[in-house]
This record gives structure tokens, sequence and C-alpha cells, in this order.
């Protein structure tokens, strides 16, 4: 399901915190889905959005290292990223990412229409919290697990944000079930 949403946005967008736990490569390595990506009218890679308030990175990831396609870095830190094989582009924020902000520049200044965001819980609370998000697409897998740990969203403030289904698609093989919802009030 992911990389079938994958398919359909402009950029892809991930926190640091994901970015090293994943190590990040290019979103597509095979050429066929960014011919097809560019038969839809898309660029052929997505642009990496990386949010990293303080650029603490894996530079050795694939994202940096294969030279496909393009990151795009947005800080609050004054250093500079090492060289990379992957064309790497930094915005700068004062004190803090502003996501409102962010999404305009995205907009004007890279021609994104539709934006992914990958998480994790932190970036997607954030996220919510700036009224950003309009729709949420999440999986239930038939799994049961323990442990501490965040959720979907980290630090979300205390007040509901309510959503409605928009469509819900169960895959009986692997017992999963696929929900979008739309975010009320967003943005």
């Amino acid at each position: 399901m992911l990389v079938g949403l994958r398919t359909r946005v402009d950029a892809v967008m991930i926190g640091a915190g994901t970015m090293r736990a994943e190590r990040y490569g290019r979103i597509f390595t095979k050429p066929e889905r960014r011919e097809e990506r560019e038969r839809q009218g898309f660029a052929g890679d997505p642009l990496v959005v990386l949010v990293s308030g303080r650029m603490d990175l894996p530079w050795d990831a694939p994202l940096f290292t294969d030279g496909g396609g393009k990151v795009l870095i947005v800080t609050v830190a004054d250093e500079d990223p090492p060289p990379t094989e992957t064309e790497v582009i930094v915005e700068r924020h004062e004190n803090e990412v502003d996501l409102r902000a962010l999404m305009q520049t995205l907009r004007r200044d890279h021609g994104i229409r539709a934006l992914l965001s990958e998480g994790g819980p932190r970036l997607h609370a954030d996220m919510i919290e700036a009224g950003v998000v309009d729709e949420l697409f999440i999986t239930h897998a038939p799994k049961l697990g323990g442990g501490v740990g965040p959720g979907l969203v980290a630090g979300l403030e205390e007040e509901e944000r309510p959503v409605e289904i928009v469509w819900l698609l169960a895959d009986e093989a692997t017992g999963e079930l696929f929900g979008r919802y739309r975010v009320l009030g967003a943005g």
C-alpha cells in the first residue's frame, strides 16, 4: 500500500529519527517505477523532505550515497551537510521548523502539490498541531505487540482531532486493514 501512495505524490517527508532508524535510500530504485511516474506527470523521483532540527543524520545512508533524486533538509542548525552523491538542498528556519511556512515553500518554490509524510510520531504530531494534515492512511496489522514506545503520534496536545472514514480496504491474504481518514478542520 505504501508504495502505491508514494507513486501519487510529488514529495515524501520524513523526520530525522525515522531516517536514523530506517536509513532510507532512493524512494524508487526500479527505473520502470520512475518511468511510470513520469508518464503520469510526476518527476521520476519524488523530492525527499527531511526535517532535522540538529542535522544529526546518517550521512552514509543510501539516500545520500546513491546519487538519485534530490533531498531537501529543513533544519534550524547552522551546520552544512558534508558532500554527498545525492543533491542536497538546505532550508533553514529560526528556533524551530515552521511546518506551515514549509508547506507554502514546498508549493511555491518546489511545485509540490501532494506530499506523503512517513513520520515518525513526533513529526506527525507536529504536523497535526500545525494544521497541515488533511488525510491519514493507517494500516492495522493483525499482530500483537508489547512494550512501550510512541504510537502514531507523540506529544500531541490532549485536544481531540476528529477524523472521518473515507474508505477501508481489507487484504484477506494478510489480514491487514488499510484505512483512509480525512482530518476534519485541517489547515
